[in-house]
Parts: C-alpha cells; sequence; structure tokens
C-alpha cells in the first residue's frame, strides 16, 4: 500500500507500487529474518518522498514513467532507507515508521551491515536505471555525479562530528543539512529530469530545485521536532537536543536567550528529563525561532519554484499544494 500523500496522483502512486515490487524482488540477503525486517520497513507507511519526486520529475520531462525512471526512484529509496537505518544506530532511536528499529530487533552491528548493505544495493540499482536509459555508453549523459553520494554520506558524518557543538551557527547548520538532508532531495529530482540526449540545463535546473525543497524538508521536520507530539510524528519529539544535534530552531532561539547555552551545558552528561525538556521547548516557544524558521521555509520553496519555471517540461507540474502539505505533514 502507498502512503495516501499520493492520492491526488494516482500515476505516481501507481508506479510507486511498482517501485516497492522492484526494491522487495532484487533484494539479495541470505539471512531471511534481517530480510523480514527490512521488508518490514519497506511496508511501513513511509511516504517514499524523494521516489515519488523522481517520479513527479520524469512523468513532467517524458511525459510518461520509463522503466529506468522507476529504476532511479527505487535506488534513491533505498539510499534514503540505509541512512535512516544507520541515523537510528547513532540516535539510539527505538522505532521507525512505527515498527521497532533493526538495531532494537537485533543488535548494532547486524543495523549498521544492513545499512551498508542498502547503500551497495542503491548503487546497483542506479546501475539499473542507467543500463534501461543506455546512459552507460556515453559518460557526458551520465545523469548525475557519483559523488554526490559521498556528499550525502559527508553530511551525515559532519551531523555526527558536530555533537554538543554550542559554537555551531546557522550558516554552519544550513551546510550541514545541504549535504544530510538537501542533496539526495536534489539526486531524486535531477534523476527523474535525465533523459538522453542530456538536457544539461533542465538537470541543474532540477537539482537546485530538490536542493532548495530539501532543505525546506529538513528545516520543517526540525520545526515539528518541537511543535508535534511523539505520537503524531511517529517518532519520539526533541530526540535531536537529546542526542547533542542542535537544530534550526534552537540555534535561532539561542540568538535571544542566553540561558539556552547553560541549559544545553548543564545536560551534557546527564540524561533529559521531562522537566528539562519542556524547560528548553518553553523556552525556544518564548522566542521568534518558530516565526524564523518558517520564513526560511518558504524562502527555499520560493526559490525551488523560480528553478521550476525555467524547466522545459512536456507536461506541467504544479507542485504548490503538494509542497504545502509536505512541508506542515498534512497526512
Amino acid at each position: 500500500m502507498v502512503h495516501p500523500i499520493w492520492n491526488d496522483y494516482p500515476v505516481i502512486q501507481s508506479a510507486l507500487s511498482d517501485v516497492k515490487k522492484i526494491i522487495k524482488e532484487d533484494l539479495r540477503i541470505s539471512h531471511p529474518q534481517v530480510k523480514e525486517k527490512i521488508n518490514e520497513y519497506l511496508d511501513a507507511p513511509g511516504k517514499y518522498v524523494r521516489a515519488g519526486l523522481t517520479l513527479l520529475f520524469a512523468q513532467a520531462v517524458d511525459g510518461q514513467i520509463k522503466e529506468a525512471k522507476l529504476y532511479f526512484a527505487a535506488g534513491v529509496e533505498v539510499l534514503h532507507l540505509a541512512t535512516l537505518i544507520h541515523d537510528d544506530v547513532i540516535d539510539e532511536a527505538d522505532s521507525r515508521r512505527g515498527i521497532a528499529s533493526i538495531h532494537k530487533s537485533f543488535s548494532n552491528r547486524i543495523a549498521i551491515y544492513a545499512g551498508d548493505y542498502l547503500l551497495a544495493y542503491s548503487n546497483r540499482l542506479m546501475a539499473k536505471g542507467l543500463e534501461a536509459m543506455g546512459a552507460l555508453r556515453e559518460e557526458k549523459d551520465r545523469p548525475f555525479d557519483e559523488r554526490i553520494i559521498e556528499r550525502i554520506l559527508a553530511g551525515e558524518l559532519a551531523q555526527l562530528l558536530n555533537q554538543y557543538e554550542y559554537s555551531m551557527t546557522m550558516k554552519s547548520y544550513l551546510k550541514q543539512i545541504k549535504g544530510k538532508t538537501a542533496f539526495l532531495f536534489a539526486l531524486a529530482c535531477q534523476l527523474g529530469a535525465a533523459n538522453l540526449p542530456a538536457n544539461q540545463k533542465n538537470i541543474r535546473y532540477a537539482f537546485n530545485i530538490g536542493q532548495a525543497i530539501g532543505m525546506a524538508f529538513q528545516l520543517s521536520d526540525d520545526l515539528l521536532d518541537y511543535q508535534v507530539s511523539k505520537e503524531a510524528m511517529g517518532k519520539p519529539s526533541l530526540q535531536d537536543v537529546q542526542n547533542g544535534i542542535y537544530t534550526a530552531p534552537l540555534l535561532l532561539a539561542m540568538r535571544e536567550d542566553a540561558s539556552l547555552l547553560s541549559l544545553l551545558k548543564s545536560q551534557e552528561k546527564e540524561s533529559w528529563t521531562e522537566s528539562k525538556l519542556q524547560e528548553l521547548q518553553s523556552k525556544v516557544e518564548a522566542s521568534k525561532a518558530y516565526r524564523r524558521t518558517q520564513e526560511l521555509i518558504l524562502n527555499y520553496l520560493k526559490k525551488s519554484q523560480k528553478f521550476l519555471i525555467k524547466m522545459e517540461l512536456v507536461k506541467p507540474m504544479d507542485l504548490d499544494d503538494f509542497l504545502h502539505d509536505l512541508m506542515e505533514r498534512k497526512f
């Protein structure tokens, strides 16, 4: 079953079912319980946002969804899942998408190797997409730079190295999330827009659109972490700050309220209690951080629209309503 977010996009909804089928059919893990766990992730109510964006751009650029784009979407989704599994180990998260995290079901080591396998598997799916396009013959027609995956993983590493970094600036944070989140969105849109012969302008515009959407998405995730309950989000609230990861609302609030720094330092070697979390949340809420984060989100969405109108499309693509609901997770 595909998430209801795609109910208004029946072609994409159907294609995402095909994407999920491709992922499952090509999955090669000999241990049946680990394979079953990964299939459980795939069947959980994930939104497949990145894969869906690949297909939306494919439909707009090609007028249809070709086999190559299904493999690209599958590769993007598997790459995303790999990063989630690694994230859950680092964050010591108990659940993901409403199911027990793989490291809780097995061990940290098995989870790390499962994530590593999925990284390699995503490359295999991408290669199948390239082959289906016929892009392997000409290097200049490659629809994406393979180094982008390195940049995504480098962003994940940067976040880990910046744990408990009290001097983190918004400029540094935005650079960090560009690697951690936005490049994967950029890759998703770029792959969807790829065709032969390569239209380099279209590919570049699609990359820029995806990057802007990814920045807005991560900032909205940061905001929702402070504003939405654990039950509504499907994951623990304020998990980042408990892991020493300081996101946009907190960084912006710290500009106004110096006492937040003292609170963070006092908790570095202590477990956060519910009362301390509520104190932090109240301080952030009392600042202008929520409004300023929302302004950043809107600016990135406007940026994505500026690039979208420059693209050469076979079929018009209006992302306004979809992105509005996505940023507020209205589903």
